[in-house]
C-alpha cells in the first residue's frame, strides 16, 4: 500500500504557522482517532515537533487520502484550509520514505544532526503504537529510520558542536553574560526533555550561583534538580515562580502548554523588584554594612546593561512577545534560535554526503525487509492453498479409482508427480511477479489481488 506524508514544516512555511499547527500529546491522540475513522487509511503516525507537524499514513487511495488528511489537520489545529494549502507539503512512497530517514537523521533540522528530533520520532512511533494506528508498514519504516538516525550521529561529524536548540539557547544566555556564570541566577521553566536539555546545556558552560527549575509538579522539578551533581539547583512548582523570578539574570522556558507561562506583568514586576533590591544592596554596600546580592551589577538598564535574558523555546510561544518591550529585558524566541543555528552551523552540512550514504543503506535495508515481509508470506499461503486443493482432488480421485478396480502404486506415484509439476508450472510466473514487485506500490496491489482471488 502507498505511503503518504502530509504536513507543515519550517523549511517552507513561516514559523508562526508552524507554531500554530504544533500539537500537544492530547491533540495528537484526537487527530489519530479522527484519521482512524477513514476506511481508506490503514495506518497512521503523527509527528509534531517545534518545527514540523506531519501525518504519515498508509492508504489505498492517494488523492482522496491527501484531501482527507489536509482537512483533518486543518480541523484539529483550527487553521483555515486555504492557509494550509499555501504551505502544505505532500510526499508519496519513495519520497516519503527518504524524507522520514532524513528527518530522523537530523538532515531536515535547522541544526543539522540535532539530537532532539530522533527522540521525537521515537515518541511518535510509541504513541501511535499505543493508539493502535501504527501497523507493520509504518512501524518498520520508523524503526529503520531511527536506526539509521543513530548511526548517522555515531559515524559522521554531523553532531559536532551544538546539537540541539537547548545548546543554542544556552549559548545565547552565556554570551549575554560574557561567558561568566559566576554569581548568576538562572531560572529554567520546564522539567521535561527540553527542560532537562536546557539545564544540562547551561551547566556545561559553568556553575551558576543558583539554578531554579520549575514544573507543573514540583516532584519533576526537584528530581531534575537533584540529578545535577555539584550544582546549586532546586526544584519548585509553578506557584512559586513569580517570587523566584526576582533576581534572575536569565530565564529559559520550554513547556508543552499552549498558553503563555510568562506574561508582561510577571516579568515587569520581577525586574522592578530586582532593581529596587539591587539599589538597596548597593546603598548598604556603600555604607559598609552589606554587599550586593545575586548578580546585582547586572540589573541596571539605565546604563545600557541587561537586567534579564529570556530564551523562549516554546512552540507555541511560552513567553508573551510584549515582554520584549520591557526596559532592560532581552527576549530571544525560536525565530532567533533558528536564524542563529542556520548562520553558525553551515559548515556541518559538509557531513551530509556521508550521512546520505548511511541513509541509502538504511532505506535499502527497509526495502529488503518489506520485500521479505510482503512476498514470502503470500507465496507460502498460495502454495499451501494450491497444494491442499491438489491433495484433496487426488484423494477424491483415488477413492473412485479403487471402486473401479484400482491402479498400481507405480501409476499412482506417477500421477502424484504429474500434478506436482503442473502445480509448480502454474505457480512459476506468479512467484516471479510477486518477488520482483514486492515492496513497490504495484507489488502491494498484486499481493492484495492474490489474497482476494485465492481467499488467503
Amino acid at each position: 500500500m502507498p505511503i503518504v506524508v502530509v504536513g507543515i514544516n519550517h523549511e517552507n512555511a513561516p514559523l508562526d504557522l508552524v507554531e500554530k499547527v504544533t500539537l500537544s500529546d492530547e491533540d495528537i491522540g484526537k487527530l489519530l482517532v479522527s484519521v482512524a475513522q477513514n476506511d481508506d487509511l490503514y495506518e497512521a503516525i503523527v509527528l509534531s515537533t517545534c518545527l514540523r507537524t506531519e501525518i504519515y499514513a498508509v492508504t489505498g487511495q492517494f488523492h482522496d487520502a491527501v484531501d482527507d488528511l489536509a482537512r483533518s489537520l486543518s480541523s484539529h489545529t483550527s487553521t483555515s484550509s486555504e492557509l494550509l494549502e499555501q504551505y502544505l507539503e505532500v510526499r508519496f512512497d519513495d519520497d516519503a520514505v527518504t524524507y522520514i530517514f532524513e528527518v530522523a537523521a537530523g538532515l531536515r533540522s535547522s541544526i543539522p544532526g540535532e539530537t532532539e528530533v530522533l527522540g521525537q520520532v521515537k515518541r511518535a512511533l510509541e504513541y501511535a503504537g499505543k493508539a493502535g494506528s501504527a501497523g507493520p508498514v509504518l512501524s518498520s519504516l520508523f524503526q529503520h529510520a531511527i536506526k539509521a538516525g543513530k548511526q548517522v550521529r555515531t559515524d559522521t561529524g554531523i553532531a559536532r558542536g551544538p546539537t540541539s536548540f537547548a545548546h543554542i539557547a544556552a549559548e545565547v544566555v552565556v554570551d549575554g553574560m560574557h561567558g561568566n556564570l559566576d554569581n548568576r541566577k538562572i531560572v529554567v521553566i520546564g522539567a521535561g526533555e527540553m527542560g532537562e536539555g536546557l539545564a544540562g546545556a547551561i551547566c556545561s558552560h559553568g556553575s551558576p550561583q543558583e539554578l531554579a527549575i520549575f514544573s507543573r509538579t514540583s516532584r519533576k522539578a526537584k528530581a531534575l534538580a537533584g540529578a545535577l551533581v555539584g550544582i546549586n539547583a532546586h526544584g519548585h512548582g509553578m506557584e512559586s515562580l513569580q517570587r523566584h523570578l526576582v533576581g534572575a539574570d536569565a530565564v529559559m522556558v520550554s513547556v508543552t502548554a499552549r498558553s503563555v507561562v510568562l506574561d508582561h506583568a510577571m516579568v515587569e514586576a520581577a525586574v522592578e523588584k530586582t532593581r529596587i533590591l539591587s539599589k538597596g544592596a548597593s546603598d548598604k554596600g556603600a555604607s559598609g554594612t552589606s554587599t550586593s546580592s545575586n548578580g546585582g551589577d547586572n540589573h541596571a538598564a539605565s546604563d545600557g546593561t541587561v537586567d534579564m535574558i529570556i530564551a523562549d523555546l516554546g512552540m507555541p510561544k511560552n513567553v508573551d512577545p510584549l515582554v520584549a518591550s520591557i526596559d532592560g529585558v532581552s527576549l530571544f524566541d525560536m525565530d532567533y534560535m533558528v536564524a542563529r543555528a542556520e548562520s553558525t552551523l553551515a559548515g556541518r552540512r559538509e557531513e551530509f554526503d556521508r550521512a546520505g550514504t548511511i541513509i541509502s543503506s538504511g532505506i535499502e535495508s527497509y526495502r529488503r525487509y518489506q520485500r521479505e515481509r510482503g512476498a514470502v508470506p503470500v507465496l507460502a499461503a498460495l502454495r499451501n492453498k494450491v497444494e491442499g486443493l491438489r491433495v484433496e482432488e487426488l484423494n477424491n480421485a483415488r477413492s473412485k479409482i479403487i471402486q473401479d478396480g484400482g491402479i498400481s502404486d507405480q501409476a499412482w506415484d506417477e500421477m502424484d508427480r504429474i500434478t506436482r509439476r503442473i502445480m509448480a508450472k502454474i505457480l512459476h510466473q506468479p512467484t516471479i511477479v510477486l518477488k520482483g514487485t514486492a515492496g513497490t506500490p504495484k507489488g502491494e496491489k498484486i499481493i492484495e489481488a492474490v489474497r482476494d482471488l485465492f481467499d488467503l
